[in-house]
C-alpha cells in the first residue's frame, strides 16, 4: 500500500524531480562560494541579478548614444578649409587670425567636449560591475555552465530522454512511463554541439554523438546557422573516431566513461536486452550503474517472486524494549536484509534534531568528483 502511494508522488511530482535534477546532477569543482546548480533559491537570485545587468546596460547604451551623437557632429560639421585642394591655399587661409583661432578652438573645446564626454562615459563602464559580480560570485562563471550542460547530458542519459524533444526544450521520456514536462525555449546548434562537447570530455562517448547528431540537424533548420556545417562535420568524424578508439582500447563501459558496446556505425544492430542482478554476491559496476539508471526512471526491477516473501509487522525488539509501543516494521529485501522501521520518532524528536541542526546548517564548499 505505501509503495503504492510512493509510486503516485513520484508520478505526480516527476516534473519538478527532473528540474532538480538538472540543477543536481553535477557540481562544478571550481565554484568556491556560490554554486549556481545546486539551489533554485540561487537561480532565482541569478535572475535578479541579470535584471540588473540589463539595466546597467541600457544605460550605458543611452550614454553611448550622447557619445556618438557628439562624434557624428564634430565629424559632420564641414570647415571652410575642408574643400582646400592645394597647400598655398590652406597656407593663405590659416593666414588669416580669425580662421587660426577657430581651429585652435575647434581641436581644444570642441574636441575637449567629446574627450569629457568619452571619460565620463568610462566611468559607467558596465564591465567593471559584470567583473566585480563574477569576483564576488554574483554571476555564473564558465565553469558553471559546462557543469550545467553536463548536467543535461547526465539527465538525458539516466532518464532515458526523448533528445529530440529535448532539443525543443521539452523534457520527455517513455520508460517506463510517458512522462513529459513541456519548455518554453529550444536548444539551438550551437548549444548542442557546445553539450556535445562537455559529454567527450566526460566520458559519454555514445551522448557526444547523439547531441552532434542533434547539432548537424538543427544547423540545417537554421537560417543563418548558429554553427558553420565544417566545424560539426569535423567534430562529428572526430567524436566518432574517439568512441571506437575507446571501444577498441578500454573496452565498452567504466567508472569514467560509456560507449555503445559496439563501433558507432554498427549501433543499429546492437542488443539492448537487459537483465537486473540484484543480489549476486558481486555485480559488475557497468550492472550496477544500469540498474540505478532503471530506477531512476521508475522501472520495477524487483519480480512478484521476489516480494511475495516480504511481510510488515511490529518489532518489539529482541529483549522485548518496546513492547509497550511497538514499531512498525516493513521488511523491503531479505538477503541481504533490508527493512524500513516507521514511526520510530516522535514529533517531539524530529522537532528537537532540526531545532539543533537548522543553526549549523550550511552549503558545502568541498564537493568531489562524485558529488
Amino acid at each position: 500500500m505505501q509503495r503504492g502511494v510512493m509510486r503516485l508522488k513520484i508520478q505526480r511530482h516527476f516534473a519538478s524531480v527532473v528540474v532538480l535534477l538538472c540543477c543536481l546532477v553535477t557540481q562544478s569543482s571550481a565554484i568556491i562560494e556560490t554554486n549556481y546548480h545546486s539551489t533554485m533559491s540561487t537561480l532565482s537570485d541569478l535572475i535578479s541579478m541579470e535584471k540588473l545587468v540589463k539595466t546597467d546596460l541600457l544605460r550605458y547604451v543611452e550614454r553611448l548614444k550622447v557619445v556618438q551623437d557628439s562624434i557624428l557632429n564634430f565629424v559632420h560639421d564641414r570647415q571652410p578649409y575642408d574643400d582646400l585642394t592645394s597647400p598655398s591655399a590652406v597656407f593663405e587661409y590659416l593666414k588669416h587670425p580669425v580662421h587660426a583661432f577657430h581651429l585652435i578652438k575647434r581641436m581644444t573645446s570642441g574636441l575637449g567636449v567629446i574627450e569629457a564626454l568619452i571619460n565620463k562615459t568610462r566611468k559607467f563602464d558596465p564591465l567593471v560591475n559584470v567583473i566585480e559580480m563574477r569576483k564576488q560570485r554574483l554571476l555564473p562563471w564558465d565553469e558553471d555552465f559546462t557543469g550545467l550542460a553536463g548536467s543535461l547530458v547526465r539527465l538525458q542519459d539516466t532518464y532515458a530522454l526523448d533528445l529530440h524533444e529535448l532539443t525543443k526544450g521539452h523534457i520527455r521520456t517513455e520508460i517506463s512511463r510517458n512522462r513529459s514536462v513541456p519548455g518554453r525555449l529550444p536548444l539551438n546548434a550551437r548549444d548542442c554541439f557546445n553539450i556535445s562537447q562537455v559529454a567527450l570530455r566526460h566520458g559519454f562517448y555514445d551522448r557526444a554523438v547523439e547531441w552532434v547528431e542533434q547539432a548537424m540537424a538543427k544547423a540545417t533548420e537554421e537560417e543563418p546557422p548558429t554553427i558553420p556545417k565544417q566545424e560539426l562535420d569535423t567534430f562529428y568524424k572526430a567524436a566518432i573516431e574517439e568512441h571506437d578508439k575507446v571501444l577498441r582500447t578500454v573496452g565498452e563501459v567504466g567508472d569514467q566513461w560509456q560507449t555503445y558496446g559496439v563501433p558507432v556505425r554498427e549501433r543499429a544492430n546492437r542488443s539492448t536486452k537487459f537483465k537486473a542482478q540484484l543480489f549476486d554476491e558481486e555485480i559488475e559496476d557497468e550492472q550496477v550503474t544500469e540498474n540505478y539508471k532503471r530506477l531512476c526512471r521508475g522501472e520495477q526491477l524487483r519480480t512478484p517472486k521476489m516480494d511475495s516473501q516480504l511481510r510488515c509487522r511490529y518489532y518489539t525488539g529482541e529483549t522485548g524494549f518496546f513492547k509497550l509501543q511497538p514499531i512498525k516494521l516493513e521488511e523491503y529485501n531479505l538477503k541481504p536484509y533490508v527493512v524500513v522501521l516507521r514511526d520510530l520518532l516522535q514529533d517531539r524528536d524530529l522537532n528537537d534534531v532540526i531545532a539543533f541542526a537548522k543553526p549549523r546548517f550550511e552549503q558545502s564548499k568541498n564537493p568531489t568528483s562524485d558529488g
